[in-house]
């Protein structure tokens, strides 16, 4: 027994005494705690935009459209007769979903025919979709309770008893870019950019701590040098892992692919070179090499939160947005879901190529003059 208490006893002596598990015990559990509680806490979506593409341009067509505009979930910013353009603004996020009304709306509904009304929306966000499906459900309700005494003027007996379980708009869903709405297609090619950016980290933290363990002098002394040889030489390593987990992992997988791979190329350019800069500058500050491992391991799920796919970006607080434009794989996650999910081009995809750039830009200065302070430390050792 005195055994088991002396063992106890040096089993918290050790723990209580090693930073980086500890780091672990409170940042893993009381951390998370407030994390997701924080990421949640604003947890009702409201005023989500929506476009309708509106073909019968009649008064009930509007009233239809204003008992939708009603609802809290949603909020018409765009109504038009184009479907492209509200298409287009889906793919620049503008909209987070379209409803289209056709032009036999009223005309169908006086002789006493259902009509149907389609919800386009992209799975990719199921929130998003349920919103759009959840508001324009209510207002089909609405403006059918109100139809119905109408219809029925122009109905026999027989007719009438059928429309009574029946209702004058039919409301359908066309789920865009995730057809086969499955829970893999929506989350496994975000997923696969954040792998990316992780395992740079972790491959560029271990090579740090190597250095940092042989205590050699290098060879190299010019800061602008350094850092641009060390990032070009991971981007060059990444290139090959980006084809394997962009391009071949899709096609063993048969994830849906509606991008152009010249397009994701180019997006990938800034993406791998700002991950690299970045990675740079956060290694630098730790002597340890396994220290960034602990911060990736406690950044690996909020991390899928903070690109905005699996949560809208328009619920997060300012502060966690913060986050969002300064980590170089969540504008990239974006890009990559606009460009191969949802077949967008480089247009489509220019607030995140600017984002990238500017990463790139900010983090290579901060990263050479890291570097240059600590080269300055060395001599004066």
């Amino acid at each position: 027994m005195k055994e088991i208490i002396k063992i106890i006893r040096n089993e918290f002596k050790i723990i209580g005494t090693n930073i980086p598990i500890l780091i672990v015990l409170i940042l893993g559990n009381v951390g998370y705690g407030f994390l997701y509680n924080l990421l949640y806490n604003n947890n009702v979506y409201k005023n989500a935009p929506i476009a309708v593409v509106d073909m019968s341009q009649s008064n009930l067509s509007r009233h239809f459209i204003d008992y939708i505009d009603a609802t809290q979930q949603v909020d018409v910013v765009l109504k038009t007769e184009d479907f492209q353009q509200a298409k287009q603004m889906l793919l620049k996020r503008k909209i987070v979903g379209f409803i289209y009304i056709p032009s036999e709306l009223k005309p169908e509904i006086m002789r006493g025919n259902q009509v149907e009304c389609t919800i386009y929306g992209s799975t990719l966000s199921f929130l998003d979709y349920l919103n759009i499906s959840e508001s324009v459900n209510f207002a089909s309700l609405e403006i059918n309770s109100e139809l119905i005494p109408e219809m029925i003027k122009n109905l026999n007996a027989v007719d009438v008893l059928f429309l009574a379980n029946d209702k004058a708009i039919n409301i359908v869903s066309e789920p865009l870019y995730n057809s086969s709405e499955g829970y893999g297609t929506y989350l496994i090619p975000p997923v696969l950019v954040i792998i990316i950016f992780q395992t740079m980290m972790i491959t560029m933290a271990m090579r740090m701590g190597i250095e940092n363990s042989s205590h050699k002098k290098s060879r190299f002394q010019n800061p602008f040098k350094i850092v641009f040889g060390r990032a070009f030489a991971n981007v060059m390593i990444y290139t090959v892992f980006s084809i394997f987990f962009l391009g071949l992992l899709p096609l063993i997988f048969h994830l849906p692919h509606l991008g152009n791979y010249l397009h994701i190329a180019i997006m990938m350019i800034p993406y791998l070179f700002a991950s690299a800069f970045f990675c740079l500058t956060l290694v630098s500050f730790f002597t340890d090499g396994d220290m960034p491992l602990f911060i990736i391991v406690f950044m690996s799920v909020p991390l899928v939160f903070l690109t905005g796919i699996s949560y809208p970006l328009e619920l997060m607080p300012w502060h966690w947005k913060i986050f969002h434009y300064t980590l170089p794989v969540a504008p990239a996650t974006l890009a990559f879901v606009k460009l191969d999910c949802m077949g967008g081009d480089l247009t489509n995809i220019r607030p995140e190529m600017i984002n990238l750039w500017i990463q790139c830009l900010v983090y290579y200065v901060v990263a050479v003059i890291i570097w240059n302070r600590k080269d300055e430390r060395k001599i004066v050792r």
